[in-house]
């Protein structure tokens, strides 16, 4: 509980708890209604209740015979979606559970997933003044584990199609795959766009460049309107409201700016539909 003092100063400073649970069972009966009769969703949360565990326990005394691991991840992670795959996967075997298990695994590249958060982009610049610039944030993840992961160029390759979408130039990333370049944007670009890493703690060397650094480096260059995008959450919660409202949005406005901050896809139609579609493809025979 070290970090006990820590987080409550932050959720007081969010003036709220963590809306997470409540969103994501908003998800899950969502989910259900737009696949229909014949399928049933649970939660399970990896550090809160209900537990994965309390799924699967669910899951076993309901008599199913077909199981869809839905990680709420876009971007596929060893420490995200692969942790919560395997603990699922250890609570079902040690339930005894004999049924068939698929797994989706990301859905960062799916039609409707891009489009909701296209959606959300485009609102940011429409109720911002001409100008803005448009900030992609994305949880980052210590180098010594990033460089074995999927998850920066799948992160990296998402910016890419937004902006790709919405005809914004977006700055070149490093990543340890490699660079990766925005997509040419025909005309005159819509806003310029960067990508930038959150959420570091201790002292070992992290995905770069931070969230902080680029408002610096964004104010240094003039910019006075900023679009702040939370590129890879589904729900809200301390990492959206504290870390990119308070922290961030507090940061930038002291640099000189104006935040307009887009709001996670939630139960946007589009990303429903797509993990709908998702799940019926994984229980295809």
């Amino acid at each position: 509980m070290r970090r006990g003092p820590v987080l409550q100063k932050n959720y007081e400073a969010m003036g709220q708890y963590s809306p997470i649970l409540g969103q994501t069972q908003a998800q899950a009966a969502a989910l259900e209604a737009s696949l229909g009769a014949g399928f049933t969703c649970f939660v399970g949360m990896r550090y809160w209740t209900p537990l994965i565990d309390e799924a699967c326990c669910a899951i076993r005394a309901g008599g199913f015979r077909q199981v869809v691991l839905l990680p709420l991840y876009p971007q596929e992670s060893r420490s995200t979606t692969g942790s919560s795959i395997n603990e699922a996967r250890r609570c079902l075997e040690d339930l005894r559970f004999g049924g068939e298990i698929a797994e989706i695994r990301h859905f960062w590249g799916e039609e409707g997933y891009l489009e909701a958060l296209c959606d959300g982009v485009a609102a940011g610049l429409d109720a911002s003044p001409p100008g803005a610039a448009v900030l992609f944030s994305a949880h980052g993840l210590p180098l010594s584990v990033a460089r074995r992961d999927p998850y920066p160029e799948h992160v990296a390759l998402t910016v890419r199609k937004v902006c790709a979408r919405l005809g914004l130039e977006l700055a070149p990333m490093e990543i340890p795959s490699g660079k990766v370049e925005g997509e040419p944007v025909p005309g005159t670009p819509r806003a310029k766009a960067c990508l930038a890493w959150q959420s570091k703690v201790g002292p070992a060397k992290w995905l770069e460049p931070s969230v902080e650094h680029m408002l610096e480096t964004l104010a240094k260059r003039g910019v006075k309107d900023l679009v702040l995008v939370p590129t890879v959450f589904v729900s809200e919660h301390s990492e959206t409201l504290y870390e990119l409202d308070v922290l961030y949005g507090g940061m930038a406005r002291e640099l000189g700016m104006s935040v307009t901050r887009v709001p996670t896809v939630q139960t946007a139609p589009k990303f429903i539909e797509t993990l709908a579609a998702k799940v019926r493809r994984a229980c295809a025979p």
